[in-house]
Formats: C-alpha cells, structure tokens, sequence
C-alpha cells in the first residue's frame, strides 16, 4: 500500500479520460476533484463532491435536449411559419399554404396585404398523449398582436384534404381580423363559413362528385336559408356532395355579378361584426340578390339550374351516361294504331303504322344530341345511332331502324359486360395487388374508426407499448 497516495489536482474546463467518457458532452464548472491513484494512474473517484455535480449535470442533460428550439421554415411571402417536421416536409406545407393564399388573392382580385403571421405546427402522435386532434385553430390575442396558430397531426392515413381546408379558413380569419389588432384578451371570434370555404375550394373542380351534385341542385335545389344554416360535418356523404355543389353555385352566382369581387372582399372583411342571421349578412353585402327572403330566394332558385348547365361540359362516367340514356330512352314519342298505348323509341321502331308524335320525337333528339357531347366514348356511337333514329322519327321515316336500334342494343350489352368485367378485375387488383389505397373508401374507414373508438389505457405498460408501435410504423 506503500505506492498508493492521495493528491489533490486542480483542472479547469472538461473533465478528461475516463471521467470525460462517463460524462458525455456535460460542461462542469471549475471546481476541485479528488482522484484515487494507483501505480501512477487515475482510476476511481473517491469524492462525494464529483458524484453530486455528476448527477447535477445528468439531470440537466435531458433539459437541455428537450428546450431545444423546433426547426422552422419560412414561406415565400413570410407570412406561414412552419415548425416540425423534416425539411421536406416543411417546404411542401409551405408550398400548399401559398397556392391556397395565392388562389384566394387571385379569386378576390386583391395584393397580398397580410399583417398576421400564421404558424404552423406539425406534430406527430405521441403515445402519451392519443387525445391530440388531427386538428386545432388557435386565435388568440397576445401582448404583441394577435395569434393565428394551426397545429396538424402528421399520420400515415391523414386525409390530403384536410390541410388545403384548414390553411384556407386561416388566411381567411386572417383577412377578416387584420383591421382589429387590439381585441380584449378572450373575445371569442366569428369564423368564416363553411359554405364560403367550399365554395372557393370546388370553384373550379369539375370532379363527377360535384357535376352530379350540381345536376341535383339544377333539379330540385334546397333553399337558401336551409343551405346557409346546415353543419357539414354532421351530413352524410350524398348531401356532403350536394352541399359543397350549392357552395359552388353560390360562390359563382355572387362573382358572376358587377363588382361581385370586391363585394365578396368586403364580405369577408366585415365577418367580425357578422350576426347570426347568414341571410341577413348575404343581404346587406349582396342588396342585388332581393330585398326579402322570398326576393332571394326567387333568385337562388332562378339561379342554380343556369350554374349546374353551363358547367355540364365535362364528360360523363360510363355508369352516368347509362343512366341518362335509360331515361332518355323512356320518352314516349308516339302511340299505336289503336292510340291505346304510348310508345317509347325502341317500341316505335317495332309497332307497325305507329301514330308518331313528332314533337316529342324531335325534343328527344335534341335530348340525345345534348347528351352525346358529355357522354362516355365507349357509349357515344350508340347514343348517336338512338340520336339519329329520334330524328329520322321526327321525319317520319322509319326504314331500317329496327336492325339498326338492335344491333346498337346488342353492341351496349356487349360493352356493358366488359366493362363489368374491368370494374371486378380493378377491385381485385387494389384489394389483393395494389401498393397504395385509392381513397376511394377514406371517408368510410374514418367513420368506421371514429365510431368504434376505445379508450385507450394509460398505465406505463401500455404507454410504452404505443411508444414503441408508433416508432415502429
């Protein structure tokens, strides 16, 4: 034991060797340290002083980590602060923010004048914490302004709708509470409407969903103050369709109009001080559209059908231009010798002297005709063989048509049969082959999930099991 002693050395700065190593990356203050010698090496700590700084500096390890500050990106205009996420997907929320600011600017006809800076904040699950919302606006009012945060859950199966929707109703909040940067602490806020934010949304979306809907909308459109009143959220997938359809068509009524632009600018810009009463509020920014309910209804109902044809230019799916052509095809267009009996085209075409209405044949080839300039390619050459036959009826000339009107009829059964078989080949492709989903069913798996929602345990095992399978997915 002779060659064992004590001594005292005074280090500044690091620790070194294998105390540095124990340590890690944690800076100590300048401070004395007892070191254990044996043969001439450093070996073993002896002092109650080191172990209490080296706790001190573990505990502080983990803070230091989790206060480090959120990477950021900034949009183009400066106005969008993303935080979360990699850099990736930093720059294509930003890029999905712009186009969205940028589409509004562009249908109001107004400069980017933003005074408000939205922040964006990606977030992903944590297993600790399952209830956070896939979505939540925060609007509040802070001692430098006011704060427009949007925190987005970033999933796997998140809709892509979602975002577009929920940046729009931001900049729109923006737009509408920029004139008022000292509102008390606490006031609550008038949120744009949810008719205003789909119709910018499908403006211009010319999806069979919506052209179906506004078909609907044409023919027996809802009225006005049901439309304004009714809560998306708790419709159905048929009347969701048919309400971003009215969203739409109202939209377009109201830009349609001189200075509807800057009418629709200063609707939005007033929204603070809106009142209940949706109709009131559309018109007092909108006095063209009458000047009672009734006024206003009378020009919604007048309005609507206009909308939904001139929009009927896109092509129609194979399944809608059967449809159509069904209906079309039960016109009665004469009666037989005996005038008993109605009679459609294919009857017509079969009954011998038939008493021809040549008015009805002549609209029914119109009908026809209109139909064959939105009808599927696999179905137009038959729709114009029926096209052709209505009028060659009109005229009264009836030689040939029934082996030209039957072979048509076995062509389409023909058609209708591969297609059939390509609709049953698709779906045993995506369910059994394909990598990706379609979407097609999105809407119904999140409503199946969100109607058979368990609650989860909170207990460390089971924290640590939802820890781990969200870092294993």
């Amino acid at each position: 034991m002779s060659r064992t002693h004590r001594r005292t050395i005074w280090k500044g700065g690091l620790p070194q060797a294998r105390i540095g190593k124990a340590i890690g990356a944690a800076q100590l203050p300048k401070s004395w340290r007892n070191v254990t010698t044996v043969s001439g090496q450093d070996v073993r700590v002896t002092t109650p002083r080191f172990l209490t700084l080296f706790v001190f500096a573990l505990l502080l390890v983990p803070d230091a980590l989790a206060a480090a500050p959120l990477e950021r990106s900034f949009s183009p205009s400066r106005q969008f602060t993303i935080f979360g996420g990699n850099r990736i997907l930093r720059s294509a929320v930003s890029d999905a923010a712009e186009r969205t600011k940028s589409k509004v600017l562009t249908l109001l006809q107004v400069r980017d004048q933003w005074s408000v800076p939205i922040l964006l904040n990606l977030q992903r699950p944590q297993a600790n914490i399952p209830e956070i919302p896939p979505v939540l606006l925060d609007f509040s009012q802070t001692g430098t302004g006011l704060k427009i945060q949007l925190d987005l859950l970033i999933t796997p199966d998140a809709q892509p709708a979602i975002l577009p929707r929920e940046i729009l109703r931001a900049v729109l909040l923006e737009m509408s509470y920029r004139s008022f940067p000292s509102l008390p602490a606490g006031t609550p806020y008038n949120a744009p409407p949810d008719w205003l934010i789909d119709g910018i949304l499908t403006l211009d979306n010319e999806s069979p969903e919506i052209l179906d809907g506004l078909d609907t909308a044409g023919t027996n459109p809802p009225t006005l103050k049901d439309f304004l009143t009714h809560r998306p959220t708790l419709l159905d997938s048929p009347s969701r369709a048919l309400y971003r359809a009215c969203a739409s068509a109202l939209l377009r009524i109201l830009l349609e109009h001189d200075n509807g632009c800057a009418q629709l600018a200063r609707y939005i810009a007033d929204l603070p001080r809106a009142s209940t009463d949706m109709l009131a509020d559309l018109q007092g920014h909108f006095p063209w559209l009458g000047r009672d309910s009734h006024a206003m209804e009378k020009t919604w109902r007048e309005n609507v059908p206009r909308v939904a044809s001139e929009r009927r230019f896109a092509l129609l799916t194979f399944a809608a231009t059967s449809e159509q052509l069904d209906e079309s095809l039960l016109t009665k267009i004469a009666q037989d010798r005996d005038k008993k009996n109605s009679l459609t085209l294919d009857q017509t075409v079969r009954t011998s002297r038939p008493n021809i209405d040549t008015v009805a044949a002549k609209k029914l080839g119109e009908r026809l005709m209109l139909l064959t300039t939105r009808s599927h390619p696999l179905l137009r050459p038959i729709v114009v063989d029926y096209q052709l036959a209505a009028e060659s009826l009109a005229r009264k000339r009836r030689h040939g048509l029934a082996n030209r009107l039957t072979n048509s009829r076995t062509l389409r059964e023909k058609i209708v049969a591969r297609m059939s078989e390509v609709d049953d080949f698709m779906n045993w492709y995506e369910a059994t082959q394909a990598k990706t989903a379609s979407g097609a069913f999105r809407d119904y798996l999140h409503a199946s999930a969100n109607s058979d929602v368990t609650p989860r345990r909170r207990d460390a095992l089971s924290v640590y099991l939802d820890a781990l399978e969200t870092e294993l997915e």
